[in-house]
């Protein structure tokens, strides 16, 4: 076995518990990788998601997702009940199902635990200075990313009214792989918020030039300056929400123009044939991809494909609110208007006005299992953008925020709308408030299944969501509803994780309701 598997190996059992035995087996002094390689090599084994997809049931608890009763399907609709239900134990129960690889909480710490690794060692090991340079912004940057998704997962939103967030637990913060403590207490979501910035702003100055020849399956300096946006973002830290969304449009400010995407008969009507997409590996729009389309398998699960009939729709399908955001004509065959519910959503039946939409694929249509289907685009830094000037034009009135707002709506837009026969007619608003709604509204439409709407819920009032569910013929439709505000937007805790660690604290989610 080589160096840099047997690190990653002690340092995944150390976390979980399972140390005793193999710290007296092994040394750190033994364990120590050679060179730069190693180190390379650990991230692309043990770092990066290249194969997983960590958060899958996650927009299954927001309000993007409707369930279906459908006979044929029960035992697919209950894999999801979970999640979808808002459930205490919604880990246990996917896993009790069948559903593999939901343990979000262990799987991105395995992840933070290989970035620490790295972290440890890549100032002893043998290698030019760019090369370990470059391979310590990488681990400082994916160690960023990870620790957002748990806490925006685990803790209380940073925004949230009332809450301290120098106070208010947010998730253990591990920064060594020598384990000092296996049983660390949670941090604040004040003190995970301040690592984040602080790995990100050096693997800036790392990246900047070391990580521009760096694949899309890996972090370049456009992830870092994409992820400082989405985490001034969260933070309403404004003005630096717009420079740093502004370094990555500077760089790649391109989009796709979906009018310009066909399948082979050169037009929109069959679904499921495009050659390329938003998250075309080679497009123009794409920043960072991971996952692939098989490992994307709880929506492939719950969509239940084989059962697609156009009387039946799946167990779990997009919601009608989210679909008629879109201004959407599916009968047009000249312009379709606003295309990415055909471009974006999976969609079945043969009849077109009774065509059902399954969860979103953003990705080639050509069933090439290896294809990305997750990441980040240049798409979320225009959002960003125009949310934050937007957001400056309701605090300071300056009417240069709306246009700049508008501007970067309206260009994206453009690049969204069928543009074959009819010329896009820009959107222009001057009431403060109803932009920003726009706004929130655009992007619920434009990033919808990418991990981002759970968490713009969670930052934008925590609203009530209803969902129904049914799995008996007989029964009746039961209404489930998670309040405004409601403790359970902190997602519970994994019964595994509190069980290993008697230092962390539940979440008032791990209460049954």
């Amino acid at each position: 076995m080589k160096k840099y598997q047997i690190i990653a190996i002690f340092f995944l059992a150390s976390v979980a518990g399972g140390c005793g035995k193999f710290l007296e087996e092994y040394s750190l002094n033994e364990l120590r990788p050679g060179t730069v390689v190693d180190l390379q090599q650990v991230m692309i084994g043990e770092a990066y998601p290249v194969t997983g997809y960590f958060a899958p049931y996650l927009d299954f608890i927001t309000d993007d997702v409707i369930s279906n009763f459908t006979t044929r399907n029960i035992p697919i609709l209950l894999k999801a009940e979970g999640p979808y239900l808002w459930r205490h134990d919604m880990y246990e129960s996917m896993e009790e199902r069948g559903l593999t690889n939901v343990n979000s909480y262990e799987l991105y710490y395995n992840r933070v635990k290989a970035c620490n690794v790295v972290l440890d060692h890549v100032d002893g090991v043998v290698g030019s200075a760019d090369e370990k340079a470059k391979v310590r912004g990488e681990a400082l940057a994916l160690r960023a990313y990870y620790y957002f998704m748990l806490v925006n997962l685990y803790g209380q939103p940073y925004n949230a009214s009332g809450v301290d967030v120098n106070v208010t637990p947010g998730v253990p913060l591990i920064l060594a792989s020598a384990v000092k403590d296996i049983h660390p207490a949670r941090a604040s979501v004040g003190a995970i918020y301040r690592q984040m910035e602080a790995d990100l702003l050096e693997a800036e100055g790392l990246l900047v030039e070391l990580g521009k020849s760096n694949s899309k399956w890996r972090v370049t300096d456009l992830f870092v300056y994409n992820l400082l946006s989405r985490l001034y973002l969260y933070e309403e830290n404004w003005e630096a929400t717009i420079e740093y969304a502004t370094k990555v449009l500077h760089r790649a400010p391109l989009l796709v123009a979906l009018h310009k995407i066909t399948n082979a008969s050169n037009n929109f009507v069959n679904n499921g044939l495009f050659a390329s997409n938003v998250y075309d590996i080679s497009g123009v729009e794409t920043i960072w991809v991971f996952s692939n389309y098989m490992e994307y398998a709880f929506a492939s699960v719950a969509n239940a494909f084989p059962a697609y009939t156009n009387a039946s729709p799946a167990p779990y399908t997009i919601s009608p609110d989210l679909l008629a955001s879109h201004d959407y004509d599916d009968l047009s065959t000249t312009n379709r208007k606003d295309l990415r519910p055909h471009f974006y959503y999976t969609g079945y039946g043969m009849n077109m006005n009774n065509r059902h939409r399954g969860l979103g694929f953003k990705t080639y249509r050509d069933g090439n299992a290896d294809l990305p289907t997750k990441g980040m685009r240049v798409a979320e830094a225009y959002l960003n953008r125009a949310e934050a000037n937007a957001r400056l034009f309701i605090t300071t009135g300056d009417a240069k925020h709306r246009v700049d707002a508008l501007d970067d709506l309206n260009y994206l837009r453009q690049h969204r709308y069928d543009l074959r026969n009819v010329a896009y007619i820009p959107v222009d608003i001057a009431d403060p408030a109803d932009l920003l709604q726009f706004c929130l509204d655009e992007r619920r439409r434009e990033l919808s299944f990418e991990e981002h709407r759970w968490f713009d819920l969670r930052r934008n009032g925590m609203p009530e969501i209803i969902h129904t569910f049914k799995i008996d013929e007989e029964q009746v439709i039961e209404t489930y509803t998670l309040k405004q505000g409601d403790a359970r937007y902190v997602l519970p805790i994994p019964a595994k994780a509190i069980e290993k660690n008697p230092s962390l604290t539940p979440n008032p989610s791990n209460t049954p309701v």
